[in-house]
């Protein structure tokens, strides 16, 4: 194992467990005591997603990036949908693995690919945000919204990122919808908008 590889791996680590702490923390203020649930099965979609890239890829390096990604990407997701909220960490560590990691994953992408891809999902989704407020007088989603889907958006290219961005938006319309049908007023963008770019990168991969 060479020394870029081993500072990669010690990195990807020390990421998820700065996530996993934030998933800790926020349980904490939120309920009065830490969750035990939540920090396991975020961490072990980590750990599944990571096992998964080294047996496909033998890479360290894009198997730790992919630590630190998913699990931080379902911290933010079980934040958001518990408490409303997210912290802008784990889009700050889904970023810097998507810088390391992303060109590695996807054949041809480059740096700037990625950077209009983040700025695309970002500029949609902000747009989506503001006619939602012109229309009904309510923003709808917060900056940690907007910092995520950009973060997101970091990892694949401009295309995919926009359907990403469709299909989030199409399933958070669809919890919008049973939100309204139990008379709930909390709408939860984080979860719609990870599957959304989960699945437009499998479509990817399959087309």
């Amino acid at each position: 194992m060479s020394s870029v590889t081993g500072l990669a791996l010690i990195a990807g680590v020390l990421a998820s467990l700065s996530a996993l702490w934030i998933d800790r923390e926020i349980s904490a203020q939120q309920t009065g005591s830490p969750s035990r649930i939540s920090p396991a099965l975020c961490g072990g979609a980590g750990v599944l997603l990571a096992l998964s890239a080294y047996v496909v890829t033998l890479d360290l390096i894009v198997a730790s990036a992919l630590l630190a990604a998913m699990t931080a990407l379902s911290v933010a997701v079980s934040m958001d949908w518990r408490f409303g909220v997210l912290a802008d960490l784990t889009s700050v560590i889904i970023a810097l693995a998507a810088l390391i990691a992303a060109p590695l994953v996807t054949s041809g992408l480059t740096r700037l690919d990625m950077m209009i891809a983040a700025a695309l999902a970002m500029g949609v989704l902000g747009l989506a945000g503001l006619y939602g407020r012109l229309r009904r007088g309510e923003m709808g989603l917060g900056s940690g919204d907007i910092v995520l889907v950009g973060a997101l958006g970091l990892w694949c290219p401009p295309v995919t990122a926009a359907l990403g961005v469709a299909i989030g938006a199409a399933l958070t319309l669809v919890l919008g919808l049973l939100a309204r049908a139990r008379r709930q007023t909390r709408l939860p963008f984080a979860p719609g908008l990870a599957a959304g770019f989960v699945l437009a990168f499998i479509v990817d991969r399959l087309s």
